[in-house]
């Protein structure tokens, strides 16, 4: 069963992993500034260096 969820953007990637339909839009970006996709940038580094910190104080 497909579900049907209104959003705004298009569809950038249509593929299926086994019987799993996968549909990957743009929304959350198309009306992004160049700060603001930089501003989302930054936060996915930061989180991926705090998630690499934690682990490395993990195992001392």
């Amino acid at each position: 069963m497909l579900a049907k969820i209104p959003i705004e953007g298009n569809i950038v990637k249509d593929y299926y992993i086994g019987n799993t339909h996968i549909l990957i839009s743009d929304a959350a970006y198309i009306n992004n500034t160049p700060e603001d996709d930089q501003r989302v940038l930054d936060q996915a580094a930061r989180a991926s260096l705090n998630i690499i910190l934690h682990n490395q104080s993990d195992h001392l």
